[in-house]
């Protein structure tokens, strides 16, 4: 599942590189751009980002099933760990983000960037927005940090979520109340529709670990939902939430399978996708901001117009410049921030329980640690 995660931060940064530019696609015929539009819609961030929270319900769960009853020093070992998990990158982050802002914002006006990006550029940095970005509910310095706000929200929650999950009277009804919440017509940024998101993550580990006999091809499918939902429910002109239902169903089944048979999955095992994995967190966050310096000196050189009327080559460009220099300074962020501070976190919250209740050791690098995300 570590692995998982590296898979669905590469899909986000190339999705972005697809998607954040206002590309000038040429005319194609019928057989070419088909093959065009599979090809960009496979790079699906959105799905990715609703993968990520699943995925967090199911790490979530697993890092709370051991305790039979919840206490208050449960919790707050829970919430200490999640703090230390999350903030210290989304700060360093948010240094980055500025830095990216004052690079590219120049580009903003020229309508080079799709409208969400452009409004996010032009936002005024100022000390009120700084410190409503580092308590995590500004996201506009950095694009990729609504999903943290979405993340911070439901770890409040998870503690008495997952209790409610856990107990078979009521998980029925659990679900069905997170999937009516999931549909209220209220904006997306509020995240109210990733609540059945979480919900169905947290249920993965407390089922039995058997699966049906066709597990594996109900997993590809599943893959193909998550892939091309957005392509096939696009004539239709649907709300957002029904691709992000479609998908949080379609990532259960994916997650489902990995957690009961995932050894079988020997691409997912190789060390390289581990290690990707691992880098995760620190990719999704700082994916952006590099992708728009390394987009800004791009078009000093080459000039925005050159790069945008030769979108193929500019996206696969863009991306792989992208992915070697974030991997490379998540890398060193994963090695000089996040696992020190995860593992002060941890030993906070070890010193928070009871004896009784002590939990693991901290971790070392390679071995798996909390999922953030998403966090894409």
């Amino acid at each position: 599942m570590t692995s998982l995660r590296g898979v669905a931060c590469l899909i986000v940064l190339f999705g972005h590189a697809i998607q954040v530019f206002r590309y000038n696609q040429p005319r194609r015929p019928a057989p070419q751009a088909m093959m065009h539009d599979l090809v960009t819609y496979a790079f699906n961030a959105e799905a990715a980002v609703v993968l990520f929270f699943v995925l967090s319900g199911c790490v979530l769960s697993l890092s709370l099933r051991k305790y039979t009853h919840m206490t208050g020093r449960i919790i707050g070992s829970f919430y200490v760990k999640r703090i230390f998990r999350i903030y210290p990158l989304l700060w360093f982050s948010i240094i980055l983000a500025i830095a990216s802002m004052v690079i590219a914002r120049g580009w903003a006006g020229d309508g080079v960037f799709v409208g969400w990006l452009s409004r996010n550029l032009q936002t005024p940095v100022s000390i009120r927005n700084t410190v409503a970005s580092v308590t995590g509910l500004f996201t506009r310095y950095n694009g990729p940090m609504w999903s943290l706000r979405v993340e911070l929200m439901y770890s409040v929650v998870f503690p008495l979520l997952f209790v409610l999950v856990r107990t078979p009277r009521l998980r029925v009804v659990t679900l069905v109340v997170l999937a009516a919440i999931a549909l209220l017509p209220l904006p997306h940024e509020v995240g109210t529709v990733f609540a059945l998101s979480f919900g169905l993550g947290a249920l993965i580990p407390l089922l039995p670990a058997t699966l049906p006999r066709r597990h594996g091809l109900y997993a590809l499918l599943a893959v193909g939902v998550l892939l091309y939902d957005r392509y096939a429910l696009a004539p239709f002109a649907l709300p957002e939430r029904i691709a992000d239902m479609i998908e949080t169903a379609a990532a259960f089944v994916v997650i489902r399978d990995l957690y009961a048979s995932g050894r079988q999955y020997r691409f997912l095992l190789s060390k390289p996708v581990i290690a990707v994995g691992e880098l995760s967190y620190g990719i999704y966050l700082l994916h952006l901001p590099v992708m728009l310096i390394v987009f800004s000196l791009a078009g000093h050189v080459l000039g925005t117009p050159a790069i945008l009327s030769h979108p193929t080559p500019a996206q696969f460009g863009l991306g792989m410049v992208t992915a070697v220099l974030t991997t490379a300074l998540a890398a060193l962020t994963y090695t000089v921030l996040e696992l020190p501070l995860h593992n002060m976190g941890r030993r906070l919250g070890r010193s928070i329980l009871s004896p009784a209740a002590a939990s693991p050791a901290p971790i070392a690098s390679g071995q798996g640690a909390d999922t953030h995300v998403s966090r894409v």
